[in-house]
């Protein structure tokens, strides 16, 4: 019988590798430590016919769709934001939302996801978020993102199986889906 040479393995075990490892921009952090504020899902979404259509090409892709919204002060300045969400999923199949500035009337960045958790910690005045969505079969994808001076970008990204997304629920504070948007107690 004839041996194969080590080299060999070599290729096959960095390309493991690759599969395994976070890249630039992911966060391997434990989920579980997303001080959260308040949180709501697509069933809070009501129609919108106020959200300007020039908008809309922000989004990934966009059908002409009536828009709905969630509107939420999320920099504390006693007026509403709103994330305005898209009757077109992304191409991976997560919901589009348009994080809508209504004062100065300009889009913040786009958050993907069917659960949006709003953060107690800020950036530039404005939340961190949270999102999280299933992707298809037994994955679910949890988002995070941050404010950098004027829009959201993404900061971390964590594929789970069926089981950790348990976990990743079982982390956070009891979600009442009756409740959604009222502010959360953070534990004492």
């Amino acid at each position: 019988m004839k041996s194969r040479p080590p080299f060999r393995l070599v290729p096959a075990v960095l390309l493991g590798l690759l599969f395994v490892a976070p890249s630039e921009g992911q966060n391997a952090a434990p989920l579980g430590d997303f001080a959260l504020r308040t949180f709501f899902s697509v069933r809070s979404a009501r129609p919108d016919d106020t959200i300007p259509d020039a908008l809309r090409e922000q989004f990934e892709k966009d059908d002409g769709s009536p828009l709905r919204s969630v509107p939420i002060d999320l920099d504390g300045d006693g007026r509403d934001e709103k994330f305005v969400l898209c009757a077109v999923p992304t191409a991976s199949g997560g919901y589009q939302w348009l994080v809508y500035d209504v004062t100065r009337a300009v889009g913040r960045g786009i958050i993907v996801g069917a659960i949006i958790f709003v953060g107690r910690e800020t950036d530039g005045g404005f939340p961190r978020l949270e999102s999280c969505w299933k992707q298809g079969g037994e994955m679910s994808v949890v988002f995070r993102y941050a404010f950098d001076k004027t829009r959201y970008g993404r900061t971390g990204t964590k594929a789970l199986t069926a089981w950790e997304t348990s976990e990743f629920f079982r982390a956070k504070p009891p979600l009442d889906f009756e409740r959604e948007l009222l502010e959360i107690k953070s534990p004492s």
